[in-house]
């Protein structure tokens, strides 16, 4: 079980800068644009929109990046579930270039952000690397890396030596170089958008959570205990966190738990050896975990979560165990945090950019890719707002199929995987 539950983003919480002033809703005030939840999602479109020179106001349960916006790994992975052939196919003709571009510039919209707004979140650009066991594993490198050099990315193909030499683990029999991506603090750079988008404009509205959407005439009012918020437009991007604020937004995406654990910081010669330098590192295998280090040499994995009890009631012994089996000098170091949190997955595994009424859209469903997904899922909610247009097609509500059996469906899913990875 998670050691400490009062600490609910573990090393993230102990490491951020401090949360922006976000004082509750408490009066009935008008806005362009009402946008629900203060995640990546929500507070990317709100500075988007917000120096489009609308007039935003967010709202929020709890506070910026309370939800898996501040309980990520913290990794910028470019690309998507999907590989890019797959986005191709999903989208058809009509649509392919313009998602397959939406895929490429995910991460370095991340880091123009960061840049542009001085966002205090230990970036660091090292790209990303991906690993690969067996023949599955190789040939979906093989696969990957030749379609991101189809499209202009620089990624490389890593033998087994080579990669070992790159990450400091003998773990892998290839590995995928991708020169996109890096990481960062994740609840450092949810309350440095905030700081950016208020610094825009934007009145951001904790412990203010959204009860109702009621249509206005052609405006609609958002209604919280304290206060209404009455827009002619409203954004919803609560992601893995939605509830019934919308009738059957839920259903849209399924929540999955995810739990992380992360050392004490490591000493100058294992910094050395193991991951030497600083890549995020995910892997081929059905069932996988992601590590990396932070800016002072704490190790950080995360893997998959409970399915039967909630994301906290998870136990990380078995993240722990693959560290030290992936880098055998790390028996012995101190796990100090635990932490865990809910990314939401797709049916189809594709991103969900939604028109749920006239002027309400929600964006959601980055399948584990979330800082850069949702950083740019949030820029195109904007754009569809200021009548730019989304580089992505806007469709109705789309509900998973089945998703009342959604637990059993992630049950049989890790059951068979990890099955299968014995087997790779």
């Amino acid at each position: 079980m998670i050691s400490d539950n009062t600490n609910t983003h573990g090393l993230w919480a102990a490491t951020a800068p401090a949360a922006p002033p976000c004082p509750a809703l408490d009066s009935d005030e008008d806005c362009d644009v009402a946008v629900v939840g203060a995640g990546y999602t929500g507070m990317s479109a709100a500075l988007h929109l917000a120096e489009a020179g609308k007039n935003v106001r967010v709202l929020d349960s709890h506070e910026p990046g309370w939800g898996c916006s501040g309980r990520n790994g913290g990794q910028i992975n470019p690309g998507w579930k999907l590989d890019l052939d797959e986005i191709a196919r999903h989208y058809g003709d009509a649509w392919k270039d313009r998602a397959i571009g939406v895929a490429k510039e995910a991460c370095g919209t991340v880091f123009e952000l960061i840049d542009r707004h001085k966002i205090d979140c230990q970036a660091v650009r090292s790209g990303y690397v991906q690993g690969g066991v067996g023949k599955r594993g190789l040939r979906q490198l093989q696969q990957r890396c030749e379609l991101w050099q189809s499209v202009g990315k620089d990624a490389r193909l890593l033998n087994a030596r080579e990669s070992a030499d790159l990450l400091g683990t003998e773990a892998y029999d290839a590995c995928m170089q991708h020169p996109d991506g890096g990481n960062l603090q994740p609840l450092s750079y949810a309350r440095g958008l905030t700081l950016a988008a208020q610094s825009a404009g934007t009145l951001v509205h904790g412990n203010s959570a959204a009860i109702s959407i009621e249509p206005m005439g052609q405006d609609w009012r958002v209604r919280t205990t304290n206060g209404t918020l009455t827009a002619r437009h409203v954004v919803i991007g609560t992601n893995g966190y939605t509830d019934n604020l919308w009738p059957g937004l839920k259903k849209a995406v399924v929540p999955v738990a995810s739990v992380l654990t992360a050392t004490e910081p490591l000493s100058d010669n294992l910094r050395e050896s193991i991951l030497p330098a600083l890549h995020s590192v995910s892997e081929t295998i059905r069932i996988q975990v992601y590590y990396r280090l932070d800016n002072e040499g704490r190790f950080v994995i995360g893997g998959a979560g409970p399915v039967w009890q909630a994301a906290e009631q998870g136990s990380t012994a078995a993240c722990r165990a693959m560290a030290e089996r992936y880098f055998p000098a790390l028996k012995g170091v101190k796990w100090i945090y635990d932490w865990a949190g809910y990314p939401a997955m797709t049916w189809d595994k594709a991103p969900k950019l939604m028109q749920l009424a006239p002027g309400v859209l929600a964006g959601m469903g980055y399948n584990g890719r979330g800082i850069a997904m949702a950083t740019m899922m949030g820029k195109q909610l904007a754009r569809e707002i200021t009548g730019e247009g989304a580089d992505l097609p806007v469709t109705a509500l789309y509900q998973t199929p089945f998703h009342a059996l959604h637990k059993f469906g992630i049950f049989a899913t890790v059951t068979k995987g990890r099955v299968m990875d014995r087997f790779d």
